[in-house]
């Protein structure tokens, strides 16, 4: 089975991958781009802000970026967001769901990330026995579509005055045509604050290496990768200003000159309103906030990429 070139993204690599190993021969370890789906992101307020809200995320998607976060997160919250990625190549979409804890965490969530795409074509070759040429070029035999998930059950703890610390169990399972895959991996969150309004935090996504197990009777390893950040937050011109920067290493976490990608962020807030801007390895992002009311707001995000067509993104979070 031959697979069309694809632009190489880790999304796009990973997927071409995967199609590619999916026969009766695949290898362990197929794919080296495994777990990059899962490095997506959450929420149309931390994409805005480039990525960089490993420290400070505060909300219901805390269970992704980071579960430690969910030690002082609000008590009970609800978060929707939906995006089509690249002109509606890949559809991605996030709910999650956070409460207060109990009497061993403060703070809990369960998250769902979905990340679709539709259109794969697969090919083959007219005579399989004899080389690519003029005469024997791939055609399409078949039009199929791809689908990832990822479930986390999420809690965070306070220790002490300054530190969080968090988990979250996640069930992965995945589908390439009628392939299907299950995987079962853990993340570990830290938060420390370091003096008022500044923060500093780290979570380890699967810790331990999560392998994910192909009906193939194939296995792909999630290698553990580290998100760090800081976040600065100041009253500033009436309103309130913050200030984040991240990175993360390990994993197959590079930017394009192969170093580690470095994330970058702004908000300021005044009133119902929240402006945001920020980078994601050196492309630029931008977002808006609405507080509709006491409980509802709505954020939008706008993401640039250098090769593919510009994203959109909506959320709306809402307290109950």
């Amino acid at each position: 089975m031959l697979v069309p070139p694809m632009k190489r993204r880790p999304l796009f690599t990973l997927l071409t991958v995967l199609l590619a190993g999916m026969g009766p021969k695949a290898a362990d370890a197929a794919s080296g781009y495994a777990g990059e789906f899962l490095a997506v992101g959450a929420g149309a307020r931390g994409l805005a802000m480039g990525s960089a809200f490993v420290a400070s995320a505060d909300d219901a998607t805390s269970g992704y970026w980071n579960p430690a976060a969910l030690a002082s997160a609000p008590s009970r919250q609800a978060h929707f967001m939906h995006a089509e990625r690249y002109a509606g190549l890949v559809e991605q979409d996030f709910v999650a769901v956070a409460s207060g804890g109990g009497p061993l965490l403060d703070g809990i969530s369960l998250s769902l990330l979905r990340l679709g795409v539709n259109g794969i074509e697969f090919t083959e070759l007219p005579d399989a026995a004899v080389p690519v040429g003029p005469d024997n070029r791939p055609v399409v035999s078949s039009t199929e579509s791809a689908a990832d998930y990822a479930m986390y059950l999420s809690g965070g703890r306070r220790v002490g005055k300054r530190l969080d610390l968090g988990i979250s169990a996640k069930l992965i399972y995945r589908t390439v045509a009628d392939y299907t895959a299950y995987g079962l991996g853990f993340d570990v969150g830290a938060r420390l604050r370091l003096a008022q309004g500044v923060t500093v935090a780290a979570n380890l996504r699967d810790a331990t290496t999560t392998p994910v197990f192909w009906d193939t009777q194939a296995t792909d390893s999630i290698q553990p990768s580290l998100s760090l950040g800081v976040a600065v937050t100041r009253e500033f011109a009436g309103g309130q200003a913050l200030v984040a920067v991240g990175s993360r290493a390990g994993g197959n976490a590079s930017d394009d000159a192969g170093a580690a990608p470095i994330h970058g962020g702004l908000e300021y807030q005044t009133g119902r309103v929240s402006l945001r801007a920020g980078f994601d390895e050196e492309r630029p992002t931008w977002g808006l906030g609405l507080q509709l009311s006491r409980a509802i707001v709505v954020d939008v995000a706008y993401l640039q990429h250098n090769e593919l067509e510009e994203t959109y993104l909506l959320s709306a979070t809402i307290g109950f």
